[in-house]
């Protein structure tokens, strides 16, 4: 016999779930392990239900040979089926969507996968093997989703969840039906018993976590009141809520997390219970209510451990400057790292502190030449990495102390500004809006938000794996692992962008190869710049080692040293592309947003970091207009002014043509040429490639063509490679002379090949079109033959009439692919003598077929022997 299953006091996932593994296990019996959720018996007893279910002491538990668990894996939550569990001869197939731990039974089928729900995962097994189901199978399949995941809004809702009502709503699924069996209102008793948990509930804050533990007796058994823990958390404001409720001989436990940092599963496994990481369930029984808070508040102080201390927001490493430095020193090491307070070490250990405020006076008064360590505070309050950071928080206040050193062992480890603390302070407020104002976390800028969920569905499998493993081999040398960069910002955007780059707080080549040799993957290292390229089978990703950079002269390229993450971040061009994500095990998934990357992209906004962003590297500009066209963003108003400054000091006539070439190769390829270019000419960016150059409207009519040929010939499927950006250099600089678009080419330092190809392109596509004009279809072949695909291609975008452009496309579609059928050996065969003349009549069979007199292979046979007699004692063997 095989029964299908769920846990006790099923509720509509469970009930869905039986029924949705029914539909791939046609000869099992539908049978519950204990009682059922109220909502659910209403819901079971109700005209919409034709199911048959048994109950479990009707089943001979001998006789079962397949028991296929779903919604459940814990032996203590399927009543009477724990009994056989032993037996050798059970073949288990277990259909789940919380995460395993130790002491689930195992199956030899394991379906265990991330969703909200597992009837999810079950809707998708349906879909994808074309499994059909009838409307009223939908239903319960949609309450079972919307039931666990609170109607598609509780944050453990996935992207799948989501498409999985969707198609249930396509196949018929009736939402009248489930808000009516979803949406409860309180009866008397359940008001009256929700008053008892609002007057008893008690506060407890462990670690900054607020808590809420609210308690009720009733002396006979209450079926569900998980959906309490809801109408509770709406009316009280709370991080974490635990509900217990004594009944008959048993003290129900219903928990509610919000936060990332409280697992609720894991606290309640102690007291046999399971679920989810933000909701979870427990039954005790032999122990009083006031017993069981009491074991209660002990596992949370032994399960939740400060939400954050220094580790996690301190900056690390830290610039530091030797006691023996002079003031002058000091203050050229500020300047060029854009800080205001260094640490003084003295003989390899912290010895004090060094603001910019004394640095200033001592240089007033002429202590420039001055022992940094004659000026130094030696008195200033520093804490350790673990340190939590409420009481730092107390430090700085009370003390006044804007820098705080953080150290171990005597050595410096990392440093809190003001900012740093300020940012863990503002994220902490966050939170508790959020929980007041029922808005997600995602809608506000934050360090800490999670984007665990994001990865996991946005990137490949083997993708996410990597990212895993990359944090717990950096965990594993002492170091931090963070993803950086566009796919960060495309994860927040809701799109995926495999243009992975990792950054290590630490030795990023050692990283690197470790990670290659786990991956069977080559690497290649480039140790001057502290990054590693890594190659594996499926991705081709950049390694490299947290840097901070500066300048030594406008539009240089920069000196690079190793710095921290935060450091690392600020380098970088737009506040869009400053964010990163933790990588290492113990914070996979949090985000870290210094610069105000999340509000940029809500505003849909480009913004450089500071004011000296494009003095330092002047191609920023062309990446602004870039982002600004790719993603439908504007360029800041302040951000615009600083472009504009720029090009006012002439600072582009110090950028290397190449990287400018670099540049426009990207803002070809990635936007609407048309407007990014446009958007050059306003900036008066233009003048940059060629004093001569500017915009006009054919320049604006030949990049739409451009945009239209280059898709007509995408959508034809023809296999040649063009670069499409080298058509719209072509269009750029083909108003210009001969001897100008030569000048031009030379300031962008475009390859000697290249810039031969595209000069002649132009000048061979003007040729080309002015002989089409008045040519027969034959011409046209001869015309067109000897140009490359790029100038035919951008001969089809310059053609004005009609009769050019069908004469290149007729071209590209039939006659280029005209070749005579008959071959060498066929000329041998029929008696010809190899030599010159096979050219002659190759070509005059080419002509024959182009001139449409010939159309068969048999055609080019009498065709050759008309034209070429075999008695001519030329052609003869």
């Amino acid at each position: 016999m095989e029964v299908i299953t769920t846990h006790l006091n099923a509720d509509f996932d469970g009930l869905a779930s039986m029924v949705a593994a029914k539909k791939y296990y046609p000869d099992a019996v539908l049978v519950f392990s204990g009682s059922q959720e109220k909502s659910v018996r209403d819901f079971l007893a109700s005209p919409h239900v034709e199911l048959e279910f048994r109950k479990v002491k009707d089943i001979n538990l001998d006789d079962v040979t397949r028991l296929i668990l779903v919604d459940v894996m814990k032996p203590d939550r399927i009543g009477r089926f724990s009994e056989i569990l032993g037996r050798k001869d059970l073949e288990i197939h277990i259909f789940d969507h919380h995460p395993a731990s130790p002491g689930d039974v195992r199956g030899r089928k394991e379906v265990i996968e991330t969703a909200g729900a597992t009837t999810t995962i079950f809707v998708e097994m349906l879909q994808r093997d074309k499994i059909p189901f009838s409307p009223v199978e939908a239903t319960i399949f949609m309450l079972g989703i919307y039931e666990e995941t609170g109607s598609l809004i509780f944050p453990s809702t996935t992207v799948r969840d989501i498409t999985a009502a969707a198609y249930l709503l396509k196949k018929g699924a009736n939402l009248n039906i489930v808000s009516s069996f979803i949406t409860r209102e309180l009866g008397p008793e359940e008001i009256d018993l929700l008053n008892d948990l609002v007057h008893s509930s008690r506060d407890y804050v462990i670690h900054d976590i607020r808590i809420k533990i609210a308690k009720a007796s009733r002396e006979t058994y209450i079926g569900d009141i998980s959906f309490m823990a809801h109408h509770l958390r709406d009316m009280e404001d709370a991080d974490v809520i635990f509900l217990l409720v004594s009944m008959e001989d048993r003290v129900q436990i219903i928990a509610r997390s919000h936060i990332p940092e409280v697992d609720v599963s894991e606290i309640l496994q102690a007291f046999g219970g399971g679920g989810h990481p933000q909701a979870s369930s427990a039954t005790v029984r032999d122990m009083s209510i006031e017993e069981t808070e009491n074991e209660l508040v002990g596992a949370l102080e032994k399960k939740i451990h400060p939400t954050r201390t220094a580790k996690d927001i301190m900056t690390s490493p830290v610039k530091t400057i030797s006691s023996t430095s002079t003031v002058s020193t000091a203050e050229k090491t500020m300047t060029k790292y854009e800080v205001n307070v260094l640490p003084v070490i003295r003989r390899n250990a912290y010895y004090g502190l060094i603001s910019r405020e004394v640095v200033e006076k001592a240089l007033h008064h002429g202590f420039g030449k001055s022992r940094v360590e004659e000026f130094c505070s030696t008195e200033a309050s520093t804490v350790t990495s673990s340190t939590p950071v409420s009481l730092i928080e107390s430090l700085m206040i009370e003390l006044n102390q804007r820098f705080m050193p953080v150290v171990e062992e005597g050595r410096i480890a990392g440093a809190i500004t003001r900012t740093d603390l300020l940012r863990s302070l503002y994220e902490t407020l966050l939170r508790k809006d959020r929980i007041i104002s029922h808005e997600r976390l995602t809608e506000k800028p934050s360090i800490g938000k999670n984007l665990l969920p994001l990865l996991k569905t946005k990137f490949p499998p083997e993708v996410f794996d990597l990212l895993k493993l990359s944090g717990e081999i950096a965990g594993g040398l002492g170091f931090t692992a963070y993803l950086v960069g566009g796919s960060v910002r495309d994860l927040l955007r809701g799109e995926a962008n495999l243009d992975i780059d990792i950054v290590i707080e630490g030795d990023g080549i050692a990283f690197a190869q470790i990670l290659g040799e786990k991956l069977g993957a080559r690497v290649k290292s480039h140790r001057r710049f502290g990054t590693a390229v890594v190659i594996t089978r499926f991705l081709k990703f950049d390694v490299a080692s947290a840097r901070t950079e500066y300048y030594e002269a406008p539009a240089a390229l920069p000196t690079v040293e190793m710095s921290s993450i935060k450091k690392d971040l600020y380098r970088r061009d737009f506040t869009i592309n400053t964010m990163a994500v933790r990588l290492n095990p113990e914070k996979f998934g949090q985000l870290l947003d210094f610069f105000g990357g999340q509000r940029d992209i809500k505003e849909k906004a480009i913004r450089i970091l500071h004011n000296l962003s494009f003095i330092e590297d002047p191609t920023r500009a062309f990446r602004a207009i870039r982002f600004s066209e790719r993603f439908g963003f504007k360029i800041s108003k302040h951000t615009l002014n600083l472009i504009r400054t720029a090009v006012r000091i002439n600072l582009f006539d110090k950028l290397s043509g190449s990287r400018m070439y670099d540049e426009l190769n990207l803002l070809f390829l990635e936007t609407e040429p048309a407007r990014a270019v446009r958007r050059l000419a306003e900036l008066d960016l233009l003048k940059f490639i060629h004093p001569r150059l500017t915009i006009t409207k054919s320049l604006e009519g030949t990049f739409t063509a451009i945009q239209e040929t280059f898709a007509w010939f995408k959508l034809l499927f023809f296999e040649e490679d063009v670069n499409k950006s080298h058509l719209f250099f072509m269009s750029l600089i083909e108003e210009l002379t001969p001897g100008e678009r030569g000048e031009a080419l030379k300031r962008l330092h475009v390859p000697p090949r290249t810039s031969r190809e595209l000069l002649d392109g132009i000048r061979d596509s003007a040729e080309a079109l002015a002989g089409l004009q008045r040519a027969s279809e034959k011409e046209e072949y001869y015309i067109l033959k000897p140009l490359d695909i790029r100038t035919i291609l951008f001969a089809m975008a310059k053609a004005q009439s009609k009769e050019q452009k069908k004469a290149v496309s007729l071209y590209l579609t039939e006659s280029r692919k005209v070749r005579p059928e008959l071959t060498g050996k066929d000329l041998r065969e029929m008696g010809y003598s190899p030599g010159p003349v096979f050219k002659k009549i190759f070509a005059a069979v080419l002509d024959a077929r182009l001139g449409k007199k010939i159309r068969s292979r048999e055609d080019e046979t009498a065709f050759v022997r008309e034209r070429f007699k075999i008695q001519d004692s030329k052609f003869k063997n």
